[in-house]
């Protein structure tokens, strides 16, 4: 196994087959990445048995061949040699890299030892257009829950309608759903993809190909130079539609900007309170309301544009921060019913969109 390739070939994958590699793993090979030299060029594969990764470097091959080494090191490596050619071989148990004066030497895990992150890709799907899969999905992983008590909400669940495409995501106190309209994706059921899959894909540029193989449960998702293969979660999603308000009786539309810098400032008496902000909406102002014991308060006026009559309502503060974090709107509008309903986000920007936000009980 012998080959040469350039560092700026491989420096932008370096930050995500990182965040693959498991932090801790009872299985030394997990904490390994396997590198692989063929005519095709150079194949570095991931994997924590949850999300695996397999990313392709241009090079020079001279010897085929394929083994793996501690991940965590090798990433590190590459990151602090310079920009310039790095030769890799293989001799016996050790791989050897050289790039200028610097040698480096990692002891190795045979190839075999290595699981297969996939063995067939299965049925095409789909293919994303450069930035379709962003702009869907961006607004929608941050609401999927980080518990795995509940593994069906850790997932995004794509839907065929009638008339397009529903992706929602929803850890049981938020819910984000984007529909596209006119896009026949599914034949089938609905399926529920790992948020942390489709969070490793957003940054992704150019087209991306998804395919789904239903007899393993798997899902791959294909570009240039990259696939990730997760596996669909199992279980049942929650009967979404429901929880969706319809016309709240008070509406006001504010600026996205402004809502979040006076957000961060009533967040910090909220953090020191469970986050609770409690927030009052009357004569065309937004007021929030937060305090905490032996610390403060702070009353924090945000003026907008105001249908309907005066209502409060309270919430947990990063539910808003995060919402007002991943959307791309100048402005948003907050549609309430009562104090203990659940309130509708929407952006003229993307009429397709919404975000739904359950409140708190506050006692007075």
């Amino acid at each position: 196994m012998k080959a040469e390739f350039l560092i700026e070939n491989c420096e932008r994958f370096l930050p995500i087959l990182n965040k693959i590699l498991p932090l801790h793993s009872q299985v030394p090979v997990l904490s390994n990445l396997m590198i692989e030299t063929t005519k095709e060029g150079i194949f570095i594969y991931a994997t924590n048995l949850e999300i695996g990764i397999r990313v392709k470097i241009s090079g020079k091959i001279e010897e085929e061949g394929a083994t793996t080494v501690p991940g965590k090191q090798f990433i590190e490596t590459l990151s602090s040699f310079p920009k310039d050619k790095v030769t890799l071989s293989l001799e016996k148990d050790t791989l050897r890299l050289k790039c200028r004066d610097n040698a480096v030497s990692f002891q190795t895990i045979a190839r075999e030892e290595f699981p297969t992150i996939y063995e067939e890709k299965g049925d095409k799907v789909y293919g994303f257009s450069e930035g379709e899969l962003e702009n869907i999905f961006y607004g929608v992983i941050f609401a999927a829950s980080l518990d795995d008590g509940r593994p069906e909400l850790t997932g995004v669940l794509l839907s065929q309608e009638e008339n397009g495409m529903n992706f929602v995501a929803t850890d049981g106190f938020r819910l984000s759903l984007k529909r596209v309209k006119n896009k026949k994706i599914l034949d089938g059921e609905p399926l529920i993809l790992p948020a942390r899959l489709i969070g490793e894909l957003t940054g992704l540029a150019g087209p991306v190909t998804m395919y789904v193989h239903p007899k393993v449960k798997q899902v791959m998702f294909e570009a240039d130079d990259m696939v990730l293969v997760g596996r669909l979660i199992s279980g049942q999603f929650p009967n979404y539609e429901r929880v969706i308000p319809k016309i709240g009786k008070t509406t006001i539309l504010l600026d996205v900007e402004e809502f979040m810098q006076k957000l961060r400032l009533a967040a910090i008496f909220a953090r020191d309170s469970a986050n609770i902000i409690k927030l009052t909406i009357n004569d065309g102002k937004l007021t929030m309301q937060s305090r905490a014991s032996g610390v403060g308060e702070g009353e924090i006026g945000l003026a907008g544009k105001q249908e309907g009559e005066p209502n409060e309502i309270a919430f947990n503060i990063k539910f808003l921060m995060d919402l007002l974090k991943n959307i791309k709107a100048k402005e948003i509008s907050m549609q309430v019913t009562s104090g203990v309903e659940p309130a509708l986000f929407t952006t003229s920007e993307d009429p397709d969109f919404l975000h739904v936000i359950m409140p708190v009980r506050v006692q007075e």
